[in-house]
């Protein structure tokens, strides 16, 4: 027993991962479950100055390449850049020593390799499809009014797949929300908005040249959520603060309109026309009836390729189960119709009330889903954000919750930045000449 115990033990050390790879710790000691997201080990020293880090994010959406509704996944390309102030370690980078290290391994290097930063994690990046690009900015001196004000700049670029549930309850008229979920490794870091201590605010951005994706509408706002995580996901118990980036994308609904409602609407309205086959002839009056209603089986198979296996019924799937409903009362119809004409050749009282009864059912439930898809595009991102401008500070410092910009197809360029391309064109030509 002695020795089985021992081989087990060492097969255990030899093919286990350990504790410390199966549970990542960061400098602070906090567990988690996400990913790093970049290679760049953050620094455990705590920056000089207040108990409390203020960090100022911003967010570039470079692309959302891919949105797989059936796999619950999405596929983004996006740059985080985090400001904050340490007058401490400014002070450090002029001390020869520093500027000796970084002159010899370059400035970039050096930063990577002694500069405190917040340690961001993905909590739910499924893929990372490159390793992260990362890179560090101070603020020089004539880039400020005071010295004070200088800032480090922790910029980040990911492209990643993430995780997320969509709500398709109003499929296809539905707006989903692209949420990338982040945290801190440090329980002394809190995300503020940006223009908290009267600098300038830059806003988020979204290329929206870079949508490529048919199926979906170009996004019109970014929205970045600062909020306190919950304490059970840490396992010393202490309070993080989390970071989510949202962006939502409303769905072209015209595909599904003209290739699956047109269709089921053409099936269900051609069973109507059935009844005009006398009673007598009930082979060929139930032979097409039951054609009708196989093809809607068939179709229906058909629409549940376009999504995943979920517990509730979409948009989609009421109006294809109620047509499928009325097809069902046709095929009862003839059956009634048959018994009430017996041998005879008469006209049933089945099909002269029958007709209209169908027709009316056939018309209300029509009118019920152009109300529903009406009410479903109503919902757009114009109305959450008038829906979180009213309610997204209760209870909440006024420095964190949400910010929302509206995203524009070029960012704006200064006059500055105009004069130095202007000037690098006229140097372009002169060289070329």
């Amino acid at each position: 027993l002695l020795a089985c115990r021992a081989f087990v033990q060492a097969l255990a050390k030899t093919w286990l991962p350990s504790a410390a790879t199966r549970w990542p710790t960061t400098g602070a000691g906090r567990s988690y479950m996400a990913s790093p997201l970049c290679s760049v080990s953050a620094s455990s020293e705590r920056p000089k100055g207040k108990g409390i880090v203020e960090v100022q994010p911003r967010v570039t959406i470079h692309s959302v390449n891919e949105i797989d509704v059936k796999a619950q996944t999405f596929e983004m390309d996006l740059q985080v850049e985090l400001q904050w102030k340490d007058l401490g370690w400014l002070e450090r980078m002029e001390q020869p020593d520093w500027m000796a290290a970084a002159k010899e391994l370059g400035w970039q290097e050096q930063m990577r390799k002694t500069c405190w930063h917040p340690g961001l994690v993905l909590r739910n990046c499924k893929e990372k499809r490159d390793d992260a690009e990362v890179w560090f900015r101070v603020d020089r001196k004539e880039e400020v009014h005071d010295a004070q004000d200088r800032r480090i700049y922790f910029i980040a670029r990911v492209h990643a797949v993430f995780r997320t549930k969509y709500r398709l309850h109003k499929f296809p008229f539905d707006m989903q929300w692209l949420t990338v979920r982040m945290g801190s490794s440090f329980e002394f870091v809190r995300f503020v908005r940006q223009g908290v201590s009267n600098l300038a605010e830059k806003p988020d951005f979204l290329d929206r040249a870079a949508f490529i994706l048919e199926e979906y509408r170009p996004p019109d706002y970014v929205c970045v959520e600062a909020k306190p995580a919950d304490k059970a996901a840490s396992s010393s118990a202490i309070r993080y603060q989390d970071l989510n980036i949202k962006v939502a994308v409303q769905r072209n609904h015209w595909y599904y309109l003209m290739n699956v409602f047109l269709i089921d609407f053409a099936l269900v309205g051609s069973s109507l026309f059935v009844l005009l086959v006398p009673p007598a002839q009930f082979e060929d009056r139930m032979g097409l009836s039951l054609t009708l209603l196989l093809t809607a089986v068939a179709f229906k198979e058909l629409v549940n390729t376009y999504l995943p296996q979920i517990s509730y019924s979409t948009i989609l799937d009421k109006y294809v189960l109620a047509g499928f409903i009325m097809q069902v009362l046709v095929v009862v119809q003839n059956a009634v119709a048959k018994v009430e004409a017996g041998e005879h050749d008469i006209l049933a009282f089945s099909d002269t009330m029958g007709f209209p009864l169908l027709f009316a059912y056939l018309v209300g439930y029509h009118l019920y889903f152009l109300c529903e898809a009406w009410r479903a595009t109503r919902e757009d991102a114009e109305y959450w954000v008038r829906k979180a401008g009213e309610r997204s500070f209760e209870g909440q410092d006024r420095k964190e919750a949400y910010r929302w910009h509206r995203v524009h197809d070029v960012p704006p360029l200064e006059k500055e930045e105009e004069e130095e391309d202007v000037d690098e064109q006229q140097q372009q030509q002169q060289q070329q000449q």
